[in-house]
């Protein structure tokens, strides 16, 4: 589509509507129909100039409509001529930048050509204000009443009476994801959310499992998942029905697994050609982004899980991503780099939202309440749970660094859960939840409202049905129609302070295969690790043995032939989490192993510079 240049000046042309044809045989024709709505090419109206302020608009002037196979080579299809400006859609101001700052903007030459100026971005008004105005009202606290999430799913009692029963231990526990690597849900995934604790599980809240993507299921304890294309690749497609097919299968392996949330699509537009995550996202073009998105996640829900879109939102470069703060005009933020969470939102009815890292126009996404409240909830009508990335840091208004602790800002802000916590159920980073609550900085409404966002999440998941003892099996028919063998269930070993010795007398190891294991820590840091092991053979062999940690090798012992004794090769190695999955990979075959022994020496916050750990 080409709009009019008018008051608020265009791009030339914009991409309204794709399509793609069966495959077709020599000499046979297929018509593609497309029904384009308004808001595909409508523009945003900050300040009022078109007459219309905080809203979408479609200015006066001719439009029209091109058709090709890309951009560069469209012919006239057809225009049409608004008489007057029409607004499609009022909005609040939100999400733009504090700072003043120059944007380009696009107008027509006398000769007919297009040209560009710059002008001032606006800033925005107050937006405490916007908070203070929609503070849910506080639901009394009532202890155990012998309700359980069942009787919310069945309709025998109202969200706000099963709530009321948490207490404030229990409403700060639930806004806590726990990983990576928890063994409360599927081994080698990355968090467990929901009903985290003993007390939580009472009520009938079961425990959700979310694994990382876009590209399939990051599986990080020895088991097999399929790799998938990469968001690019199959933007590249324009085939909707394909990649809908596409993920109905992965659905259907997260099914499997006890996988509730991929970590994924990833929707951030390519800005920049040196994106370190391009190959995560889909296109430079905000339309193909979501309406590949919502493709995915309609075909997700066919299984009955969820894709979780991410990283909301302007997550455009990897370097600094956990600083970088994204200054852009509310109009750039609202026609290219939240369209396709609007269409995922809208049109692919996506459930979950993942939050960035760093801050757009001052204030950090996790604790952004004009984002995840006013924008996502209030103008898109979202329904489902927003969950930060991984150990991202929050800030209030006016503060300009951000913590991981500041629990309350997330909270204050709608995004429901915190990624993540080593133990969920136990306040063990020190975040101000509470403290923040007893302050009067953080409301109870708030929190409980953050709590039935979670509630109401868990109680349409596969998750929920498995804890009525309701399991869904499925099996995947691997090469040469075989069934693909279960993995052998991985068991977490609990160390101690000092750390933990294990026997492998019983580990056989034969070339080409694995023994996966899992470690609950008590400390985290650097550990000297040693495995001891003999062979019969020559001295001349090699027998190396691959210590691999969520995936990713991290020491390697070789071992010769030792003329049967005993023989202990030590690494040092990091762990930086709880709880570590890990894998021995055996290269060769002909050697006995007896155990493997993980020592502490030096916690995780003194490592850096230490040459002795591969950091």
């Amino acid at each position: 589509m080409s709009a009019p240049q008018g008051e608020l000046g265009k791009p030339e042309k914009v991409l309204a509507a794709f399509g793609k044809t069966r495959e077709l045989a020599v000499g046979e024709e297929e018509t593609l129909s497309f029904s384009i709505p308004f808001s595909a090419f409508a523009s945003y109206d900050e300040t009022g100039v078109t007459g219309y302020e905080s809203c979408y608009v479609l200015e006066k002037g001719e439009y029209r409509v091109w058709a090709g196979s890309s951009v560069r080579d469209g012919e006239e299809a057809g225009s049409f001529v608004l008489d007057e400006t029409k607004k499609l859609s009022q909005c609040s101001q939100a999400m733009a930048p504090e700072q003043k700052m120059k944007r380009l903007k696009a107008h027509r030459n006398e000769d007919g050509s297009l040209g560009f100026c710059y002008e001032e971005a606006p800033v925005r008004k107050e937006r405490q204000a916007v908070r203070e105005r929609n503070l849910p009202k506080d639901i009394p606290l009532t202890g155990d009443q012998g309700y359980k999430l069942g009787d919310v799913k069945e309709g025998r009692v109202s969200m706000e009476d099963f709530i009321a029963q948490l207490s404030e231990d229990d409403l700060s526990a639930i806004i806590r994801g726990e990983g990576m690597g928890s063994p409360k849900v599927t081994p080698g995934t990355a968090a467990a959310f929901g009903g985290i604790s003993r007390s939580l599980n009472a009520f009938g809240i079961p425990c959700g499992c979310c694994t990382d993507g876009p590209s399939g299921m990051r599986m990080d304890s020895g088991a097999k998942a399929f790799s998938l294309p990469n968001g690019t690749l199959l933007a590249c497609t324009f085939n909707l029905d394909l990649v809908g097919e596409l993920f109905t299968f992965t659905g259907v392996e997260m099914v499997k697994n006890k996988i509730d949330a991929l970590l994924g699509p990833g929707i951030n537009i390519h800005r920049h050609p040196l994106n370190g995550r391009n190959f995560e996202y889909f296109s430079e073009d905000p339309l193909l982004t979501g309406k590949m998105a919502a493709a995915q996640i309609r075909a997700m829900h066919k299984a009955g899980v969820t894709g979780t879109i991410k990283h909301f939102c302007a997550n455009n470069q990897e370097t600094k991503r956990h600083f970088v703060n994204s200054v852009a005009s509310e109009r750039a933020l609202r026609e290219i780099y939240l369209k396709g969470y609007e269409i995922a939102v809208k049109e692919g009815g996506a459930d979950s939202v993942m939050t960035s890292y760093g801050a757009v126009n001052g204030i950090w996404t996790a604790g952004n309440y004009e984002l995840n409240t006013v924008i996502l909830r209030g103008e898109w009508g979202f329904k489902g749970i927003v969950m930060t990335d991984w150990w991202a840091t929050m800030n209030d208004e006016g503060q300009a660094c951000a913590s991981k602790t500041n629990l309350a800002a997330m909270v204050r802000a709608q995004n429901d859960i915190y990624m993540v916590c080593p133990e969920a159920d136990k306040n063990t980073e020190g975040d101000n939840t509470l403290s923040s609550l007893e302050a009067g900085t953080l409301t109870l409404g708030e929190l409980q409202r953050n709590a039935m966002n979670i509630c109401a999440f868990m109680m349409n998941t596969h998750a929920y049905a498995r804890s009525l003892g309701d399991e869904t099996n499925v099996e995947v028919i691997g090469q040469n129609g075989r069934v693909q063998e279960e993995e052998d269930e991985v068991i977490y070993y609990k160390a101690d302070e000092k750390g933990i010795t294990l026997n492998l007398e019983t580990v056989k190891a034969k070339k080409g295969t694995f023994y996966s294991f899992a470690l609950d820590l008590q400390k985290t840091g650097g550990y000297r690790v040693a495995i001891t092991a003999k062979s019969d053979l020559g001295e001349l062999a090699q027998m190396p043995v691959t210590l691999q940690a969520g995936g990713t090798p991290v020491a390697v012992f070789t071992f010769n032939g030792t003329g049967g004794e005993w023989t202990p090769i030590e690494k040092r190695v990091v762990f930086p989490h709880k709880y570590a999955l890990l894998r021995l990979y055996f290269g060769q075959s002909g050697l006995d192993l007896k155990e493997i022994a993980f020592t502490f020496e030096k916690p995780f916050d003194e490592l850096s510079g230490d040459p002795s750990y591969v950091m």
